[in-house]
């Protein structure tokens, strides 16, 4: 237990030096410190646990790296909900005044997604050779459009103006939409802040947005295959091919053709975005959490 309590000790140190550190890659060097400790001190751990540690700790210590870029200043208690007690990658709403704000319907949606998701998941954990997208989709559903779901409508109901952080990605309009628009909101919050706009600045708008893949799949490499110490590369060369394709899709492309290829390009590399050993020793092993049930 003690392992964890240095874990966390470590990225509130972090959050603290982000508040008075203003060059970026201090911050960025400083977070790759901060990860590889972590991992080190979880080395003999199993993998979800480590996946879980480390994914938290890296949110914390983007959390930090986001609120000094964004430059702006919310109160201490503010600035903890924000980084400990929401998902999403966009101070602003937390700075703002509270508000009455509507937060049923992402209530009922939230909780309907939950109990979906928590029912086809304990379904696809008794079935035989479940394909990655069958066993992901429910583990989603649950979690990313029930439990976030139902956190931004808690925050509604506080009166701060967060917003749902997945939209129907079925209705994308193509690759870039999927990603910028639709999927973990929070994540393409954080790059845009971090990333995009620091790169665009220094040489142009198309390179801003490749790097943005570029570091979405090393990050993801973190989160990923670190945890599992296997597959180290496929999430990268998974963000990085829908890069290239982001900057040679076309608005003036028919939209099925840009929603198919979307979807197409999403779902059927998914094995390169979870590598065999962390489907089996994550994946697999909250499904199997779930069939407990």
């Amino acid at each position: 237990m003690i392992l964890y309590f240095y874990s966390i000790l470590l990225a509130v140190a972090f959050l603290a030096l982000s508040g008075l550190v203003r060059n970026r890659w201090v911050l960025w060097i400083g977070l790759m410190v901060m990860i590889a400790g972590v991992h080190f001190i979880h080395l003999s751990d199993p993998p979800f646990l480590r996946m879980v540690m480390i994914c938290s700790v890296l949110l914390v210590g983007m959390k930090g790296i986001v609120l000094t870029e964004w430059g702006g200043g919310l109160n201490w208690w503010r600035r903890f909900i924000f980084t400990f007690l929401w998902f999403g990658m966009e101070p602003t709403p937390f700075d703002a005044k509270q508000r009455k704000l509507s937060w049923k319907k992402d209530a009922v949606t939230g909780v309907v997604c939950l109990l979906v998701g928590l029912a086809a998941g304990i379904a696809v954990a008794h079935m035989n050779d479940a394909p990655l997208l069958l066993m992901f989709v429910p583990l989603s559903l649950a979690f990313h459009y029930g439990l976030l779901r139902l956190l931004t409508a808690f925050w509604r109901m506080q009166g701060i103006a967060v917003r749902p952080l997945f939209r129907n990605p079925l209705v994308c309009r193509g690759l870039d939409d999927f990603w910028s628009r639709r999927w973990n909101l929070s994540f393409s919050q954080m790059m845009a802040r971090t990333v995009q706009r620091p790169v665009t600045k220094q040489f142009s708008k198309r390179m801003g947005v490749f790097a943005v893949f570029v570091v979405s799949g090393l990050l993801h490499e973190l989160a990923i295959t670190l945890p599992v110490q296997s597959g180290y590369g496929l999430p990268t060369l998974y963000f990085t091919m829908h890069g290239l394709v982001v900057l040679i899709e076309k608005d003036d492309w028919p939209l099925w053709l840009k929603r198919t290829l979307a979807i197409t390009l999403v779902a059927a590399p998914l094995p390169l975005l979870f590598p065999e050993k962390f489907t089996q020793e994550v994946i697999v092993f909250t499904l199997n959490q779930l069939a407990i049930f």
